[in-house]
């Protein structure tokens, strides 16, 4: 059997064939998780614990390793203890954990623990989407896996 080390990685995310990431929107106090219309993707930690994900920023900058949180139903960051943990499900429902993800691009969906879904609402004035706790529009997202069997920061010598 695994280890939670072992089952967690670095990737990025991105649908409709744009990257996501952390974006600053008119009307939100703080950025919240959307597509991005520039640039690249953020890379994401995916730290498992038991079957499920807390998603941390690896991209350098501001929100460099905070984790991603809630606030209402917008996905944001802040510290580890205002984290969501997040299931990767394929188009059955089938909860996933790298173990099962053979492929480093993989179409996948997201769940909250509390089994909401991970849809998008379209920004129409500025474009792109964000990211949201059953948002309007269904999503499929691509997961692109950069590195397998990646340890906490704070504890590059973990098992």
């Amino acid at each position: 059997m695994s280890t939670n080390r072992q089952k967690s990685f670095l990737a990025t995310l991105s649908f409709g064939n744009k990257p996501i990431g952390l974006i600053s929107h008119p009307g939100n106090s703080v950025p919240v998780l959307s597509q991005k219309l520039t640039g690249e993707a953020d890379v994401f930690y995916f730290r498992c614990a038991d079957d499920a994900y807390t998603l941390y920023i690896r991209s350098k900058g501001d929100y460099f390793g905070k984790a991603i949180g809630r606030s209402g139903k917008f996905f944001t960051c802040g510290a580890s203890h205002d984290s969501e943990t997040l299931k990767i499900v394929n188009k059955e429902g089938t909860t996933l954990t790298l173990d099962e993800l053979n492929s480093d691009n993989e179409k996948v969906y997201l769940r909250t623990r509390s089994d909401e879904r991970v849809n998008a609402e379209f920004i129409f004035l500025e474009g792109g989407a964000r990211l949201l706790a059953n948002g309007q529009v269904n999503i499929t997202l691509d997961l692109n896996i950069m590195e397998r069997n990646t340890p906490y920061l704070s504890d590059p010598d973990e098992i």
